[in-house]
């Protein structure tokens, strides 16, 4: 619709990839200089790990365009959840038969064609995109593929390109030597404030505009802070703008619009595009799709959950590793809720001092003693947790009472004044429901509506895989499965009985109901939102709560 009136001859951020659109950032280049260096070196194993809609897939494409012809390639999206069928899309990828083989089988035609290729002085490269889904044993069997070798070399170079779990997942004592074989790694990095810029401009004159300037130079800081330089959420954030532009009559994009458009997408949240109850490779699919088909509509909330009964968490005994203090109550630390001005308080902090004093809160929520930190980059705060214990995080972008129902301690990002995010923990609930925020070893009450001034609704939960699940669809077997299937019927979702281990109609639907039931987006599937309820449903997990207790209406 605004094609014409802005001079475009087509959508400059659609979601669709096209390689005319191509921008590489200083980080996509810098990665795609280590991957090739990787690959011409003849390294066994590569990983590249990034957060969701910054670019994996780009530069993976981009990657298999500028190897030389004497490579041959095999490129596994989405991989297979077992090791046989994984096996199969390799050599089918190939172009080897798979009909009706075992592992042993496909193992061997796999080598034969390895060898094949070295004798004709071909490389072989078996690039696994969305890594961060394969089940450990899956894994091991990619380490097991690294074995074929000859004397002098490797037979197989393996990418492995995930999210940042992928990371969490090799940390496993029992993929240890998975992990020691990687000898390139990277961490690609969203764009910063100034490459947020040129992507915009590249973009628009590719879509025919010669000059390029419809956003402001205001709306352009403005749409890297709402979408913390993530290229996806980039694109659906502008799209969106324009749209806004054009109905407004306006000649240009202004902040108000770019504002006013991420709050009507509420994936654009920058790093770690998830939806509460949805995988990140969920919904990474559902934000391609939905924009287009208008299915990323704010999320409708029932009234219940916001009739909470207890003012105090409940936590177990500490475990190894935390400080003597886990277990007390509000947020586990020694001083009570104190009444003050939380924003006075965190004016003179910068955005990077206040992430570090708001990530100490929440870490000791879960029992370890802080880390003492003067600054903490945001973006880097799972991989200072991971350092610390076997946590993850899930950024995503919420509402109050979708806090309070998930009932996990979070960061919460503050713009204290515009343009400049500071940091608060959000470390209990008082009786009246009002928020009670943490920020190293002080503590704030607020009212829901001073917290409403100053939230953006950004907000990073620091939480433990216990049972190192992966995200879980219909269609998909295993372990993992079956304990879903095990917990749902413990908590009367499915009949009690020989779980199947498949994941089919029946469990997706009681998936739903756990979802509904819990105020999580009712996708059917087990993403880390879904998890993180479940675990803190069930009574054998130790974790902190914002409050002891919840009950449903």
């Amino acid at each position: 619709m605004y094609l014409d009136y802005y001079g475009l001859k087509e959508r400059p951020f659609a979601l669709v990839p096209d390689p005319r659109f191509l921008f590489l950032s200083r980080a996509h280049r810098e990665a795609l200089a280590h991957l090739l260096y990787g690959i011409e070196s003849g390294d066994g194993f590569i990983e590249v790990v990034g957060q969701v809609g910054t670019g994996k897939t780009t530069l993976c494409r981009t990657l298999l365009g500028r190897v030389g012809t004497d490579v041959e390639i095999a490129y596994i999206f989405n991989p297979s959840p077992s090791e046989i069928e994984l096996l199969m899309s390799i050599n089918r990828e190939f172009g080897l038969p798979t009909a009706a083989r075992g592992r042993g089988e496909l193992l061997e035609q796999l080598n034969r064609f390895l060898l094949e290729k070295r004798l004709q002085d071909r490389r072989v490269l078996l690039v696994i995109d969305e890594a961060q889904n394969l089940e450990p044993a899956v894994l091991e069997q990619i380490r097991l593929l690294s074995n074929l070798e000859t004397d002098q070399e490797k037979l197989l170079q393996i990418i492995l390109i995930g999210q940042p779990e992928l990371e969490e997942n090799l940390a496993r004592a029992d993929l240890r030597q998975l992990k020691q074989r990687i000898t390139v790694r990277w961490d690609l990095s969203p764009f910063d404030r100034q490459e947020v810029a040129e992507y915009v401009h590249h973009r628009l004159r590719v879509a025919g505009l010669d000059d390029p300037d419809i956003f402001t130079p205001a709306a352009l800081r403005a749409l890297y802070r709402v979408t913390r330089g993530t290229p996806r959420v980039i694109n659906a954030v502008a799209d969106r703008a324009l749209l806004a532009g054009y109905a407004q009559g306006s000649p240009v994009v202004t902040p108000r619009m770019v504002r006013g458009a991420s709050k009507e997408l509420p994936a654009s949240e920058g790093i770690g595009n998830t939806r509460l109850g949805m995988s990140t490779g969920v919904a990474s699919s559902f934000l391609a799709f939905g924009v287009v088909a208008g299915l990323l509509a704010t999320l409708i909330w029932p009234a219940k959950f916001q009739a909470m009964m207890s003012d105090t968490p409940a936590v177990s005994a500490a475990g190894p590793g935390r400080s003597a203090g886990f277990g007390t109550e509000l947020g586990m630390l020694s001083a009570g809720p104190v009444d003050g001005d939380l924003a006075h308080y965190l004016a003179p902090m910068s955005t990077n001092a206040s992430a570090a004093r708001a990530l100490d809160a929440v870490l000791q929520t879960w029992g370890y003693d802080a880390v003492g930190m003067p600054a903490v980059n945001p973006n880097r705060i799972g991989s200072i947790a991971r350092r610390v214990g076997p946590m993850r995080v899930l950024v995503t972008r919420t509402r109050y009472e979708q806090m309070a129902a998930l009932n996990l301690p979070g960061l919460l990002e503050l713009e204290i004044e515009p343009g400049v995010p500071r940091y608060a923990a959000l470390t209990g609930i008082s009786a009246e429901g009002e928020p009670i925020l943490g920020v190293g070893e002080h503590q704030f009450r607020m009212s829901k509506r001073d917290l409403g001034r100053y939230w953006n609704g950004r907000v990073f939960y620091l939480w433990s895989n216990f049972e190192s699940l992966p995200a879980l669809a219909s269609g998909m077997q295993g372990s993992a499965v079956r304990w879903l299937q095990v917990r749902l019927a413990e908590l009367g979702y499915l009949e009690p009985g020989d779980p199947s281990g498949d994941f089919d109609d029946l469990t997706a639907d009681a998936v739903r109901s756990f979802q509904l039931d819990r105020g999580l987006e009712e996708s059917g599937q087990l993403g880390p939102a879904t998890l993180i309820a479940l675990y803190q449903t069930l009574p054998n997990y130790e974790a902190p709560r914002l409050r002891a207790s919840m009950e449903l209406s």
